[in-house]
C-alpha cells in the first residue's frame, strides 16, 4: 500500500475510533440498535414471519442481510462529505484525490465485516441456524458491493464538492431503498406481481446470496457470485471515470 494511502487509512481509523467517548464502540453499537430496532417492529409488531426453509430466527434473517447493507451505505454517506473534510490535506500535497473516497469505503468495510463475522458467531453459539462456510463463500458477494459502493462512493464525493445538497439527500434516499430489498422480509412473502420488481434493486440479489449462503446452507461457488462481482466492478469503472472527470475542478471548490 501507498504510504499516502495507508496514512489516510490510519487516519480514518483514528476518526472512528478517537472520535469521542463511545467512537470506540458506536460503529458497532449503532448496527446493533438499528438491527433490535427492525427486529422488533418487524417480528413483534407487524407480525412478519419467515417462510420455513429460512428457519424461525428472524434475527439472524435480519442480521444477515442488513448488516452488509448497512456497511454499503455508511460507506455512500461518509464518502460524500470526504473530500471537503479532506480539502486542507488535498489542495496542500500531492495526494490524488480518489484515495479520499477509497480510505474511507475501505475502513467501513473492513469494520463491518469484522462485525458481521461476530454477529454470526454469536448468533450460531446462541442456537441459530447459520452455516458458517458462507462466511468464506459470501466474499464475492461481499467484494461485489464494496466495489459498488466504491464507484458511488466516487460519484458523490466529487459531485458533493460541486453541489453540497447532494450530502443530506443521501439519508432519507438509502433510508426508502431499505424497503425496496427483501432485507426485513422475505421475497416469497410479497404478492406474486410485485416480486418481479424488486429485482430492479441491484442489492436483492446481494442480499438473496446472503440469505440462500448462511440460512440454506447454499454455500458451494455461483455463476451469480461472478455476475455480482462484475456489476460492481462496472460500477468501480463508471465512478471511477465520473470521479477523474470531475477532479480537475475539484481544487477550486474546496
Amino acid at each position: 500500500m501507498a504510504p499516502l494511502l495507508r496514512a489516510l487509512v490510519e487516519r480514518e481509523f483514528r476518526n472512528r475510533f478517537l472520535g469521542g467517548l463511545l467512537a470506540p464502540i458506536w460503529w458497532l453499537v449503532q448496527p446493533l440498535l438499528q438491527l433490535s430496532v427492525y427486529a422488533i417492529v418487524f417480528s413483534l409488531f407487524l407480525k412478519i414471519s419467515l417462510p420455513p426453509r429460512y428457519g424461525d430466527s428472524y434475527l439472524a434473517f435480519l442480521a444477515v442481510g442488513l448488516w452488509p447493507w448497512i456497511a454499503f451505505t455508511e460507506s455512500v454517506t461518509r464518502s460524500a462529505p470526504s473530500l471537503i473534510a479532506q480539502g486542507a490535506l488535498i489542495t496542500r500535497t500531492a495526494l490524488p484525490r480518489a484515495w479520499v473516497p477509497l480510505a474511507v469505503v475501505s475502513v467501513s468495510f473492513a469494520l463491518h465485516l469484522a462485525a458481521l463475522v461476530a454477529i454470526v458467531l454469536v448468533l450460531r453459539a446462541l442456537g441459530a441456524p447459520l452455516a458458517l462456510s458462507a462466511l468464506i463463500t459470501t466474499l464475492p458477494a461481499w467484494a461485489a458491493l464494496y466495489l459498488a459502493a466504491l464507484g458511488i462512493g466516487w460519484v458523490v464525493a466529487a459531485a458533493n464538492v460541486l453541489v453540497r445538497d447532494i450530502e443530506p439527500m443521501l439519508t432519507p434516499l438509502l433510508f426508502l431503498l431499505t424497503f425496496l430489498a427483501p432485507i426485513q422480509f422475505a421475497l416469497e412473502i410479497l404478492p406474486q406481481a410485485i416480486q418481479p420488481y424488486l429485482w430492479w434493486n441491484p442489492y436483492t440479489w446481494v442480499v438473496e446470496r446472503f440469505h440462500a449462503a448462511f440460512l440454506l446452507g447454499e454455500t458451494a461457488p455461483r455463476l451469480l457470485d461472478l455476475g455480482l462481482l462484475a456489476g460492481g466492478a462496472a460500477a468501480a469503472i463508471a465512478g471511477l471515470a465520473f470521479f477523474r472527470r470531475i477532479a480537475p475542478h475539484v481544487d477550486d471548490y474546496l
